[in-house]
């Protein structure tokens, strides 16, 4: 048996549910362009100080990234928020994209 070493990650506590967060740095849409990684959830309705209505999209760059490892940005692309509704809607995440660009245009592939 493992003792507890008193810390409160030994509890392996599951986030609330109710109360969705992604604990983890932020990177922008821009750092991401040509690169791919796997979205692994995202949160729609975010307001920022940009606008409301935006999505925080959480990924890794490997599947077997640690929670520490993951990263999130924000987008009001409607061409990202369209796929990530319908990929959650087949309750197919995680999924792999490669970020692109067009002038400032966001989309994934």
């Amino acid at each position: 048996m493992i003792k507890d070493d008193g810390s409160l990650s030994f509890l392996n506590i599951e986030p609330d549910k109710n109360s969705r967060q992604f604990h983890c740095p932020e990177i922008t849409q821009q750092k991401l362009i040509n690169l791919s990684f796997y979205i692994i959830d995202y949160i729609d309705g975010v307001k920022t100080k940009y606008g409301k209505d935006r999505f925080l999209v959480k990924i890794k760059f490997n599947l077997n990234d640690s929670e520490g490892e993951a990263r999130k940005f924000f987008t009001n692309s409607s061409e990202i928020k369209y796929i990530l509704e319908k990929v959650k809607a087949l309750d197919a995440f995680p999924r792999k994209v490669t970020m692109k660009a067009s002038g400032n245009r966001y989309y994934i592939e």
